[in-house]
Parts: C-alpha cells; sequence; structure tokens
C-alpha cells in the first residue's frame, strides 16, 4: 500500500474503530485495501459484551486475516499500538476486552515472528506488556455460560509462547516471559484451573526452556521454586490442595511435551529434573 493511499485510509478509520460495527458480509476474498479497514474496524468489538461477536465474529476473522498473511505491515501496526493501549488502561467493567486484545497480540506476534514487520524497540515493548499483563491477571474466570471467555492467563501464555519462538527476543526478554509464566502456575494460590489454563502455560514454558537452554541443574531449581509453597505449607488446606492441583495441570502437560521433543540432548536436560519434581508431589 502507498503511504498516500494508507495515510488517508487510516486517517477516515478514526470515528469508524470507536464503536464495534462490524462490516457486513466479511469475505476472505475482499480486494486488499477492504481488509485493511475491515480489520481496524473490527478492534472495538474485542470489548463487546456478545460473545459471539467478540470472539466467533471479530477474534476469528482477525487471526484468519493475519495467519493467511491478507494484513499490511501499516496494519499490523496500527492493531499492535491500539492493542497495546487497551492493556495500558484500565480494565473495562466486564474484563473482557484485555484478554482478548492480548489473545490478538498473540496473532500479531505470529506473524512478526513469520516475517518481521516491528522495530525492536515495538518488540521489546509488546515483551514488556505481555510479561506485565500475564503476570498481573487476578481475574482467574474462564468460561462464563452466557458470556463466553476470559482466559486471561491463557491468553497470555500464548502471547508468551509466540513471543517465546521468535528467533529475535534475547535471553533477558525469555526469562522476563519465564518468569510471567511461572508466576501463574499456581494462580496466586486462591483458584484452581479447570479450562486448560495448565497446558496453555506449559506450552509456553516449554518454547521458553528449549531456547533459553538452562542444564539440568538449573532446570530443577526452576522446579523446586514452583514447588516450594508446598514446602512451606503447615498443614494440608483447601490451599495447599489447590497448588498440588495446579501444579499436576502444569507439570504433566510440560512432561508430555518435553516426550515430543526430537533432540535427545535436549529432552534429556528438561526430562530427568521434571521426572523427578512429579514424583516428589503427593
Amino acid at each position: 500500500m502507498k503511504p498516500l493511499a494508507a495515510l488517508l485510509l487510516f486517517s477516515a478509520l478514526g470515528a469508524a474503530a470507536q464503536t464495534c460495527a462490524p462490516p457486513a458480509g466479511l469475505k476472505d476474498e475482499a480486494d486488499a485495501a477492504s481488509i485493511q479497514q475491515h480489520a481496524v474496524a473490527l478492534l472495538p468489538c474485542l470489548a463487546s459484551l456478545d460473545p459471539k461477536l467478540r470472539d466467533d465474529i471479530a477474534f476469528e476473522q482477525l487471526s484468519t486475516w493475519a495467519r493467511g498473511g491478507r494484513l499490511e505491515p501499516i496494519t499490523l501496526l496500527r492493531l499492535r499500538s491500539e492493542l497495546i493501549a487497551v492493556l495500558a488502561a484500565e480494565p473495562d467493567a466486564a474484563r473482557v476486552h484485555q484478554p482478548f486484545a492480548v489473545l490478538a497480540l498473540a496473532e500479531l506476534a505470529r506473524a512478526d515472528r513469520l516475517k518481521p514487520y516491528m522495530t525492536a524497540e515495538q518488540r521489546a515493548e509488546l515483551v514488556d506488556r505481555a510479561a506485565r499483563f500475564l503476570s498481573g491477571v487476578r481475574d482467574y474466570r474462564g468460561f462464563v455460560a452466557g458470556e463466553g471467555w476470559r482466559h486471561g492467563v491463557a491468553h497470555g501464555a500464548d502471547l508468551a509462547m509466540q513471543l517465546a519462538m521468535n528467533d529475535l527476543l534475547n535471553g533477558a526478554q525469555r526469562q522476563a516471559l519465564l518468569d510471567a509464566v511461572s508466576r501463574q502456575v499456581l494462580a496466586d494460590h486462591r483458584h484452581a484451573y479447570r479450562f486448560g489454563e495448565g497446558q496453555r502455560l506449559a506450552r509456553a514454558a516449554l518454547q521458553l526452556l528449549l531456547r533459553l537452554a538452562p542444564d539440568a541443574a538449573a532446570t530443577q531449581a526452576w522446579l523446586d521454586q514452583l514447588l516450594a509453597p508446598l514446602k512451606e505449607a503447615k498443614a494440608w488446606d483447601e490451599t495447599a490442595l489447590t497448588d498440588v492441583h495446579n501444579l499436576r495441570e502444569f507439570l504433566w502437560p510440560l512432561l508430555a511435551a518435553v516426550l515430543d521433543v526430537k533432540d535427545a540432548a535436549e529432552r534429556e536436560r528438561l526430562l530427568v529434573p521434571l521426572q523427578q519434581t512429579l514424583r516428589r508431589l503427593p
């Protein structure tokens, strides 16, 4: 898209992007300029209280276009900027906007790792926002009948995983993401995961561990830190039992994923400490 045409297009979209009004008759075969316009117009729908509009229409269409390579770099950057602004603002009353902004950002991060369009500074800002969001989730609602998904932890883990797989990240950025993942394994010691959150966290953790490449001793130290609250528990109460549940929800999917690692040395480096840790669980 030529710079002048892009400027005129996005100037015209300013007002339309303020309210949720999904374009009628969305089609994947639409012309390129229409797709760019519709993608930005769909952004407010990620805050809709209607789960079908929020998830099935807005997110799914944005994901389809991003994965299909239909979004121009200038559009991807516009979406990135708008969605990061959602994370910087106060959460909406229903607390659906930020989790879906993060899920959409995961698609933008995926596009960037396959064909970079962000600057190093823009990517670093996204890593920082991703780590802060995931670390800070305290609304642990997953699926609520009539309201649909929130799933902040799972969506945050998806963004962390897509960023983890980007070869342009450095070790410090990956460590910040792994720290964020680790903070949510036990769900603040007050919530039992039941909507696959542990599996999504495990997927992100594996991608980070494969690239950080800690030795077996460092991997064991990381796992020991996850188990530390159980050692400190003075009695088997609801909190301790919830922690055990969440550790199982995380560690068993992580083990299954590690067993699928093709490189034998990488697999064994993670497998041995993980097996030892699982044997220590009650």
